[in-house]
């Protein structure tokens, strides 16, 4: 087993500060891909990564999120390591992170772990995921930033996309571990503006299901923190065509995958089991 924890980062180099050191205490096979369209932020991250004496690999973007993971994921794949973490820059690792995913690694063998249940950032109030769907400022910002004859085919888009994201009565949250085996049959579609890890997560559980490999879901408090003071690139949903944003997302998404992947559930660890 050798983690390495990728810092994907496109802005904001305060926080890119504030999560390399929440992960340089627990280990220090860490590298830094920048994919932004902002280049004076691209010489900032690179020379902020390399004080820290971390290696910063600056990749084409186009601006979405999909375009940004394929470049970390192409990456670790030039690598000899064996397990990555990624972590979204703006975010950060609770202090135990790495030890805890480390040890399912060797207790469980996952090819891929899913974290529901984990925490948010909002200012300076915290909260639990399953939370901040239900929260007012997220159904505000949904309002804010959709043309009100958008709102409702919004709305249907998001309520279809939890369908799929549910598990254990929690909201998928994000991919903590991913093995080479696993990163090898990820290919985020670069157009989509949001939830491609929600359809890469479903379209493991159907591998999971026909034993191609070992997906588990954690419930964890102490892996991760996603802050969302600032709105970031999650809402943009809320500006494009909605029309074709639902087409891509459901492309190769039939309702006979649907069902089939409601048939059953993945296997569910604590951390506290660990």
């Amino acid at each position: 087993m050798n983690i390495l924890v990728g810092i994907l980062t496109s802005r904001d180099v305060s926080k890119l500060k504030r999560c390399i050191e929440s992960v340089l205490p627990q280990t220090d096979k860490v590298v830094v891909v920048c994919n932004t369209l902002d280049f004076s932020y691209a010489e900032e991250a690179t020379q902020l990564a390399n004080s820290y004496g971390l290696k910063c690999v600056v990749t084409e973007s186009n601006g979405t999120p999909g375009k940004g993971k394929n470049s970390l994921k192409d990456y670790f794949l030039t690598t000899e390591f064996t397990h990555l973490i990624p972590v979204d820059g703006d975010d950060f690792l609770l202090p135990n992170a790495v030890e805890i995913i480390s040890n399912i690694v060797e207790s469980k063998n996952p090819d891929v772990i899913g974290l529901i249940d984990g925490l948010v950032m909002l200012g300076g109030e915290i909260m639990t995921a399953k939370e901040w769907q239900e929260h007012e400022v997220l159904f505000q910002r949904s309002v804010d930033n959709t043309e009100a004859r958008n709102l409702k085919r919004l709305n249907l888009h998001i309520a279809k996309i939890r369908r799929i994201s549910t598990e254990y009565d929690n909201f998928f949250n994000r991919f903590v571990l991913l093995s080479r085996e696993a990163t090898s049959h990820i290919n985020y579609n670069e157009t989509l503006t949001g939830a491609e890890d929600i359809k890469q997560s479903f379209l493991f559980k159907l591998m999971q299901q026909e034993g191609k490999i070992n997906y588990l879901i954690l419930s964890s408090q102490n892996i991760y923190m996603y802050d969302v003071t600032d709105m970031g690139a999650c809402f943009a949903v809320c500006k494009t065509d909605l029309s074709i944003e639902s087409k891509t997302f459901w492309d190769g998404i039939t309702s006979e995958l649907i069902n089939k992947s409601q048939s059953f559930q993945l296997e569910l660890v604590y951390d506290y089991d660990i």
